[in-house]
């Protein structure tokens, strides 16, 4: 996480997130963000201390309009330590502050946000004790939306382990934010909700079909991980439907398609990562040579600074900086650094898991990667993926925002792919 730039101005949104909660130093950088997902020592903290290192770090995510991330964050912080009411109360505001922008499954949203508000009104004592009483005052503030909605849609006595897989992980490319978001066997429905235009071909543009692409490549990742996951639980012995003839190297090496599965998912959906700035910089005619263009470098000034042709405007500014924040992040010394490293040292050198002696990512020829680490980074590059492809969506309607079209636009109905409609249903409005 980078701190604000001096002058850069910092984004509000709906409610801030609340109640700094105080960690050991073991766990935290000068600045405070605890970069705890890439501290190999504190896995071994307490898991009270670990719930507030989570809880801190989504609550810098959050401010930074990275909410699907800090989402992942604060229930990770629940399951560290179920007694964290602070966690609760953080991801019922962070829920608020997306019904307020009135996009995605509204009535799902709010079933979980009352969720979460009866979840931390009843952890009181816990927020007191991880956050304090004027924390645990303003969740007791928090009133219910009554919502009908569905808590967690796509899961029933009868879902197959991927979908479980899949939903456990939060790796649904979905307006949902637990489950999978409905029944049906397209699941993975996050789209692009409006566009507005004068004609029929600026609503149609070219970004619908890239981002169907982008959707198609993750799916791909995300499967080939939970193939690979799959046989590497049952055991490691060379699988049936492997027709490798590997010679062993006696060095405790670990070879076969379903390591090299998890290889490929990780580097391939770090590579929809990079192509989301190459949609951007065309949709909004950023102008920028598509061959140059790339994730890290796209969304910011040299001086650090977002893009200013990015953002519609002030109060519409958080998407922009999630996707600048997001970029750092994948850099040098940031968040995810050792995911870019492994997907950088998998693309251009050989890398391999390893039982023992591992090396890590390393600059020579070859590194042997810890077989958990290896499963734990292909999940957070899927992760991390997911939320840039929800920021995209994101920043996207702060371009389509209804107060900015009224009474010139062309409706268009949307259409599942392949799914024809009738021709008398699928004529436009005139404008």
């Amino acid at each position: 996480m980078r701190l604000w730039a001096a002058g850069r101005g910092q984004p509000r949104h709906l409610g801030a997130p609340a109640g700094r909660q105080p960690v050991g130093t073991s766990c935290a950088t000068a600045q405070g963000t605890e970069l705890v997902l890439r501290d190999r020592h504190c896995r071994g903290a307490d898991p009270r201390t670990r719930s507030a290192a989570y809880c801190n770090l989504a609550n810098s995510l959050d401010h930074s309009g990275r909410w699907a991330e800090a989402y992942d964050l604060y229930l990770r912080a629940l399951e560290e330590n179920p007694d964290n009411g602070n966690a609760a109360g953080n991801l019922a505001q962070l829920l608020l502050g997306r019904i307020s922008n009135g996009v995605g499954q509204l009535g799902h949203l709010g079933a979980v946000y009352d969720k979460y508000v009866k979840m931390a009104q009843s952890l009181r004592e816990g927020t007191l004790s991880f956050a304090g009483e004027a924390t645990a005052d303003r969740w007791d503030a928090l009133g219910l939306t009554e919502s009908e909605g569905h808590l967690s849609h796509g899961l029933g006595d009868d879902s197959d382990g991927y979908r479980i897989w899949v939903a456990s992980h939060r790796l649904a490319l979905s307006p949902a934010v637990e489950g999978l978001g409905t029944e049906d066997l397209h699941w993975d429905g996050a789209v692009i909700e409006q566009l507005y235009g004068t004609t029929a071909a600026d609503v149609t543009p070219p970004i619908l079909a890239e981002m169907n692409v982008l959707k198609s490549d993750f799916l791909v990742s995300r499967r080939l991980a939970f193939d690979g996951i799959l046989h590497i639980a049952e055991g490691p012995e060379q699988k049936d439907d492997d027709s490798g003839y590997y010679v062993e190297t006696l060095d405790h090496s670990l070879y076969g398609t379903q390591y090299s599965r998890l290889l490929l998912a990780q580097r391939s959906a770090l590579d929809v990562l990079d192509k989301t700035a190459v949609v951007i910089n065309e949709y909004l005619n950023i102008g920028d040579r598509p061959d140059r263009v790339s994730f890290r470098k796209f969304w910011s000034e040299t001086d650090g600074s977002v893009r200013a042709n990015l953002v519609h405007s002030p109060a519409r500014a958080l998407p922009a900086f999630a996707l600048s924040e997001l970029a750092f992040d994948m850099d040098k010394d940031g968040l995810y650094e050792p995911s870019q490293a492994l997907r950088n040292a998998g693309t251009h050198r050989i890398v391999h898991a390893a039982l023992l002696d591992a090396t890590g990512v390393t600059v020579d020829s070859r590194s042997r990667i810890d077989l958990f680490d290896l499963v734990d980074s292909t999940i957070l590059a899927l992760q991390v993926t997911r939320s840039a492809f929800l920021y995209i969506i994101d920043l996207v309607a702060t371009w389509n925002h209804p107060d900015d079209h009224v009474g010139e636009y062309v409706p268009l109905p949307s259409y599942e792919y392949m799914q024809f409609p009738d021709p008398d249903e699928a004529q436009t409005a005139d404008p």
